[in-house]
């Protein structure tokens, strides 16, 4: 499918209720930053917008637990991930909080016009539906506060979406509902809330079926096509949200993922001085979902229903990117459960690096399904990417430090670029595929060192910046690696290596990482 020369990427937004672990940063995160740096380096102009999710439930619980205020928690998580993100090499055009004082009210503006916008066209429905509450409390049991199985898959869940299946329900068909607060009673009272339902199911997937959208990840949008026609949810119980006039007390405005893009949208026009939103229909802009498959329907269902239900004011995304969940030692990352090896612990206190770890979490097919890393594969990876840098790489880079003549135009090192980026568009990318690929060309034989290193360079933009960086500015060439800049322009003279170690740590051991990894009790 066409991608347009400006391309918007949205990332889900992450909520601030801690820092990032492994999960976070080798799923939709690194998934964004290296398709935009690839499609970056063929020429589109790219940006990368996201921002906390700080209206999310899991906030309150994570400021109980904390104790503090959850404006508190908000604050100190949003400015955390950042730092990690950063840490991680993943570049950001824009990080939002939505609760600040720039984009507050905006904010709550947007979502309410949407849903007044619904409502005027019919789209949202009062629908009424059964809430659990605590009977000693009076609180509505959703979100964090809620347990039970999952009414799809039978493993253990709570909120709205399983996040081993993928499935979405609300609270009346979770299995065996109970309060996460307490062992006190709990009530069931009918509440009257909006919801909107798909104009035309069998669309939606014929849609994302035709954008490449792998059957894994399909599944859980057919099941809720089957299900409930394509019905979401647009008020919630609740008294830390979106507030609206229009809304009675107790309730909020759904602060979803779509509405969420549709802002970063709006901030990312106002920066460049578009003249309508991406999400604008004929706005000219690629606009690319990306997310883990426990947001199926935030991702893949709810941008096309209320695209539908807006009568032409709005479009859902033109790609979407899903990754499977990340397990550590065979259990999914978790922020609340605390179990993983966390962004800042491992990068701050370790001397794995970022190009490291991104290496490491590569390799994991998250492209097709869950995937499993280990503390022992994990290590394997960064050691085995230290001994190519030492035994391979330097010494490539040693040979040529004398050279006088320029870069020879380098077909091969091309063609396997360009065979890459292919790998790494919004539709349907394999990012696993493609750091093969990079593995293939430098485990290969070496036709000449400079067009070998052109190739490193090149293969290694999206995936390892901070080593295609490093080679780039070696060979001589200005700013970042670039399919056109290798195709013609004239190098400098290599600059001479500040040593061949380049400060490249020994072999890791495995019991480095031990005092940074979080197990939690499963049972």
């Amino acid at each position: 499918m066409r991608i347009h020369h400006k391309v918007l990427l949205v990332p889900m937004q992450p909520t601030p209720n801690g820092r990032m672990h492994i999960g976070h940063g080798g799923g939709t995160y690194l998934r964004a930053d290296v398709i935009a740096r690839a499609l970056r380096a063929q020429g589109h102009e790219v940006a990368v917008v996201t921002g906390s999710d700080v209206y999310e439930d899991w906030v309150v619980a994570a400021a109980h637990r904390e104790g503090r205020s959850p404006e508190e928690t908000c604050r100190d998580h949003h400015a955390g991930i950042a730092r990690d993100l950063a840490r991680l090499s993943v570049r950001l055009d824009a990080w939002i909080d939505p609760s600040g004082e720039e984009h507050r009210d905006a904010y709550r503006q947007l979502h309410e016009d949407v849903l007044n916008r619904l409502r005027t066209t019919g789209a949202a429905r009062l629908e009424s539906e059964r809430i659990p509450f605590a009977r000693d409390t009076g609180r509505a049991l959703v979100g964090p506060w809620i347990a039970g199985e999952c009414p799809h898959c039978g493993r253990p869940c709570g909120g709205s979406t399983c996040t081993y299946c993928g499935e979405y329900f609300v609270p009346e068909q979770l299995v065996d509902a109970r309060s996460r607060i307490g062992d006190g009673p709990v009530e069931w009272r009918t509440e009257r809330n909006w919801f909107a339902t798909a104009d035309d199911p069998g669309a939606i997937a014929d849609r994302h079926r035709a954008a490449g959208l792998r059957p894994v990840f399909l599944a859980p949008l057919l099941r809720a096509l089957e299900g409930h026609g394509g019905r979401v949810r647009l008020s919630g119980q609740g008294d830390w949200g979106i507030r609206s006039a229009t809304l009675p007390a107790g309730k909020v405005i759904s602060n979803g993922y779509f509405l969420y893009s549709v802002y970063c949208g709006e901030v990312h026009r106002a920066s460049t001085g578009a003249a309508v939103n991406p999400f604008a229909p004929g706005s000219g802009v690629t606009t690319v979902g990306l997310f883990g498959s426990d947001n199926s329907t935030p991702g893949l269902l709810v941008p096309d229903v209320i695209a539908q239900g807006s009568r032409g004011t709005l479009e859902p995304f033109d790609a979407t990117v899903v990754n499977g969940m990340l397990q550590f030692e065979g259990h999914k990352c978790s922020t609340s459960k605390r179990h993983g090896i966390w962004l800042s612990e491992l990068l701050d206190g370790t001397s794995v690096s970022a190009d490291e770890l991104r290496y490491a979490l590569l390799h994991a097919p998250l492209d097709h399904g869950p995937a499993d890393i280990s503390l022992r594969t994990l290590t394997d990876h960064v050691n085995a990417l230290r001994t190519w840098r030492t035994s391979v790489l330097h010494p490539a880079l040693d040979r040529l430090r004398e050279r006088s003549r320029p870069v020879p135009r380098a077909e091969s090192a091309l063609k396997a670029a360009s065979a890459q980026y292919e790998l790494l568009t919004p539709y349907s990318p394999d990012l696993t595929a493609a750091v093969e690929a990079f593995d293939a060309w430098i485990g290969g034989p070496l036709a000449s060192d400079a067009e070998w290193l052109v190739g490193v360079a090149l293969l290694a933009r999206p995936l390892l910046p901070e080593l295609a960086d490093q080679v780039w500015a070696r060979l001589g060439f200005p700013g970042e690696p670039d399919l056109r800049q290798a195709e013609g322009i004239e190098p400098l003279p290599l600059r001479s290596p500040a040593g061949s170690a380049d400060g490249l740590a020994g072999p890791l051991d495995p019991a480095a990482l031990r005092p940074y990894v979080h197990i939690q009790d499963q049972e």
